[in-house]
């Protein structure tokens, strides 16, 4: 009977490049992403938005396919799925990004104008939105794209100007001049989270300052004698025994030559430096705290360009690098600077632009954390209502609540939510944090602002999504934006809805480059996605890199892991390949090995449901793709297929044909999460004469297969098989026995004639027989498991003395000749590398041979350790 096989073309790799988009369009044309609330229970995941900044980059990659392996299993699962994709506008990055382009070509946004800068900024969001969402698609997303939502669109817009005046009006917001961090290089505030602090070798100066009507100085270590024009007064401990007798006098601040209070406080640290500091209040956040308790003068000096402004006298107009060199020079010559001495600091730089952050003072908007934050509090560490994987993410979170500052909310910028008119009282173009918009993400992206009142404790009543798609199933997101994002969208769940925003949140770990670094758009170190999508296709792509994704664990990026996931991939399309080679035959004598076989591999399949199913709650993906390919290759693969293959000469009954199938099929489901495209395409071709393989439903919204009771006996049996079926491969390996050659295995236990008949079969056996009596060890190959001796009868053909004698004679001389080539220097001189190297090969090869036919020789082959 012909072969299914010949009725279908396949090819002898899937083609991923010819059929991925085919199939996403199939699913997206057929809405199987879409979600509308219904019956079911409902699993909902917000997409952490990527920024509008460029094209995706392999932390991208790793987070959205963790986030889609959840959801189609889910959706396997029976739940109703919705996956809520998005878009950031990300205020700072991408006016940074655009204002270089715009300096290119030799123009500012100043010049060309708030109007046409927000046209250009549009016109970058429709082009990068369009890559990302392609992008997006290419790995497999299965988003529903209905729900698309941008930080910039009019809800959200309407969402965030609502909270920002019913703040504002509660007595949440305030706005003040104070200390504030600044990027020179995007000309804007910066929250505490969005700076980044790198060790950095840095000098500390000694400088003198003389005492007023006094022959004696005071030694001041500062890191930035730049700022020296802004001091208004030296600070040391009250306890500090040295400096005791000159607190309240006054000092003379070496090139202003302005008098300057000695103050004392306990915030000086007497063991660092010289246990004196100069203060300078415009210029140091905990400066200016010692300075309001002190009542000192602010004098400021650094504009907002990173210069000098006149307060510098000569030095004005100066950066604050130069004008640093300039100063040391200056106080160099006047004998000023004592000393200077290297040390290790941490230095704050801008998480946007990777420019050194300078503390100015600046009008700015902030919000009232403490007021907000004491239930989000209390239920992520008393109540642990919301699922936190890792757990070692709650000490980073209680450290965050403990060093809680006030979050300043402006930024100044152009490209942003803009601050509400009614709150203002200039005219300046300020914009919003962009954090302020994601927030809230979880409650507007079902319209939870505009339709609910959060001083209203029954805002649930007017908005059915919210309803039921609230609270978030699951956050998958990096830890590296805990405490700009998920700890501020908790807060604002209990605040606004009073409920949690999540029920579970798994924070993966950080694709690094090979130099351990973060891989990021902003550095442009990752690799180019679009190249390794044709390269490898989505399916391979994405086994790589949850592979090499532990959980929780950061990751430096190796392309190679792509390889290990077309292995995956081709494995399971040449079992498809061989699957279909089956021919349907009336029932033969071998029923019975056949079923027992069966009986094996379902169970086996059943344990491994129940194993993967535990891990899955524990997010540990990696594990899981682990074992279903380990299972997949040596248990379902080079056992079970190439046992039935064997003993049934490719020739099935209809009714065991149909059992592999179902089982191949359940194979498939549980691999489609890692592997969505090959499991979809081989499952829309499985179709086989009277329906043993045919489905019309596709793949993506199958059942995922249930638990079932475990036959422990039959797994544990064929446990003892596969042990002794290792062990006659390693004496084929270590003794060089061909595969083909038949071997006598003896041992105590009698096996039944199934047990019997699958080992003889799996081994390339003779026989198997009973141990009568104890047999001659120099005749036998021993070894034991589980207390049973196994005996392999050493076949003449390898174990017969003066054959090996003969032949180690042959190989030494055969070395010997090697040796002299590879000692002769006109043989080395004139020889082509190639030819050298596979002499040194032939060389290493009878080494290896001489070593084996010793120990033959030698051996009484008792036993392998």
């Amino acid at each position: 009977m012909n072969s299914i096989k010949n009725s279908i073309k396949i090819e002898k790799e899937y083609n991923f490049i010819k059929n991925d988009k085919i199939i996403y369009n199939y699913w997206e044309k057929n809405k199987y992403f879409n979600s509308l609330p219904d019956n079911r229970l409902s699993y909902v995941v917000i997409m952490p938005p990527p920024n509008i900044t460029g094209v995706l980059h392999m932390g991208h990659i790793l987070n959205n396919t963790i986030q889609d392996v959840l959801t189609r299993k889910a959706r396997l699962e029976g739940f109703n799925t919705c996956w809520v994709p998005g878009l950031d506008h990300a205020s700072i990055a991408t006016e940074h990004k655009l204002i270089t382009e715009l300096k290119k070509k030799g123009i500012s946004k100043e010049k060309i104008g708030l109007k046409r800068f927000l046209k250009i900024a549009t016109k970058w969001k429709i082009k990068y939105s369009k890559t990302i969402i392609k992008q997006l698609k290419k790995i497999g997303c299965s988003c529903d794209w209905q729900r698309l939502k941008f930080s910039l669109d009019d809800n959200f817009s309407k969402s965030v100007n609502k909270i920002f005046i019913t703040l504002y009006k509660d007595g949440y917001l305030y706005k003040k001049y104070g200390i504030v961090n600044w990027d020179t290089k995007t000309q804007t505030a910066l929250s505490n989270e969005e700076i980044q602090y790198k060790m950095c070798r840095v000098k500390l100066y000694y400088i003198k300052y003389h005492i007023q009507n006094d022959n004696n100085y005071i030694i001041v270590a500062t890191r930035r004698p730049e700022t020296i024009f802004a001091d208004t007064a030296l600070c040391v401990n009250p306890t500090d025994k040295r400096y005791l007798k000159y607190i309240n006098k006054k000092v003379i601040v070496p090139i202003s030559s302005k008098e300057i209070p000695i103050i004392a406080d306990n915030y000086v640290d007497k063991k660092f430096g010289s246990g004196c500091v100069k203060i300078t209040p415009a210029h140091d956040y905990n400066d200016k705290l010692i300075a309001e308790r002190h009542n000192l003068e602010i004098i400021n000096l650094i504009d907002k360009n990173g210069k000098l402004n006149k307060s510098g006298l000569d030095f004005a107009g100066k950066s604050v690098k130069k004008a640093r060199i300039k100063i040391i020079e200056f106080l160099k010559k006047k004998n000023y600077l004592l000393k200077i001495k290297e040390y290790n600091s941490q230095i704050g730089y801008s998480e946007r632009s990777n420019t050194e952050v300078e503390q100015l003072l600046s009008s700015q908007w902030f919000l009232k954390m403490n007021l907000l934050v004491k239930k989000a509090l209390h239920n992520i560490h008393q109540k642990d209502i919301i699922k936190l994987y890792p757990k070692k993410i709650k000490k980073k979170i209680k450290d965050w609540f403990i060093n809680l500052k006030d979050w300043n909310i402006s930024r100044q910028l152009w490209w942003g939510h803009r601050i509400p008119e009614c709150c203002k009282t200039d005219k300046k173009v300020e914009v919003l944090d962009t954090w302020f918009s994601a927030w809230i993400w979880p409650i507007v992206i079902f319209n939870g602002i505009m339709n609910n009142n959060y001083n209203n404790n029954n805002n649930y009543n007017n908005n059915y999504e919210l309803q039921y798609y609230y609270p978030i199933t699951e956050l998958v997101t990096g830890d590296d934006i805990l405490f700009f994002w998920v700890i501020r969208m908790i807060i604002a769940g209990f605040f606004f809805l009073k409920k949690k925003p999540f029920k579970n949140i798994y924070f993966n770990g950080i694709v690094k480059d090979s130099n351990r670094l973060k891989m990021s758009k902003s550095l442009g170190n990752s690799p180019n996605i679009n190249k390794i999508f044709n390269k490898y296709g989505a399916d391979s792509v994405r086994c790589g890199i949850l592979i090499m994704a532990p959980i929780g664990k950061d990751m430096v990026f190796n392309p190679e892991t792509f390889l290990i996931g077309n292995k995956i991939k081709n494995k399971i399309w040449n079992a498809f390949k061989l699957i279909l080679t089956f021919n349907i035959t009336p029932p033969k004598n071998n029923i019975e090995i056949n079923n027992y076989l069966f009986s094996w591999i379902k169970n086996k399949f059943y344990l491994l449901v129940k194993l993967i199913n535990k891990l899955f709650k524990k997010y540990k993906l990696s594990k899981v793709l682990i074992i279903i390919s380990t299972f997949f290759k040596k248990d379902f693969c080079s056992l079970f297929l190439e046992s039935t293959k064997r003993v049934n000469s490719y020739k099935l009954t209809y009714s065991f044909l149909k059992k592999i199938s179902k089982l191949f099929r359940n194979i498939l489901i549980i691999f489609h999460p890692f592997i969505p495209f090959m499991t979809e395409y081989i499952w829309s071709i499985l179709k086989l004469k009277n329906n043993i393989f045919h489905n019309k439903k596709p793949l993506l919204i199958q059942k995922w297969p249930t638990e079932k009771t475990l036959n422990i006996n039959i797994l544990n049996e064929f446990k003892i098989i596969n042990k002794i079926i290792l062990q006659i491969r390693k004496f084929r390996e270590i003794y060089k026995v061909s595969k083909k050659l038949k071997l006598l295995v003896v041992c105590k236990k009698k096996y039944n004639k199934i047990k019997n008949n699958i080992l003889i079969l799996l081994g390339n056996l003779k026989s198997i027989k009973c141990l009568k009596k104890n047999k001659n060890s120099n005749k036998y190959y021993t070894f034991i498991l589980d207390d049973e001796i196994y005996l392999i009868k050493r076949p003449k053909e390898i174990f017969d003395r003066k054959k090996i004698k003969h032949e180690l004679s042959y190989y030494k001389n055969y070395l010997d000749k090697i040796i002299l080539k590879l000692k002769n220097s006109s043989f080395l001189k004139k020889a082509p590398q190639k030819i050298i190297n596979l002499e040194k090969q032939k060389k290493r090869y009878c080494l290896n041979k001489i070593n084996l036919l010793k120990f033959n020789l030698t051996s009484n082959l008792t036993s392998i350790k």
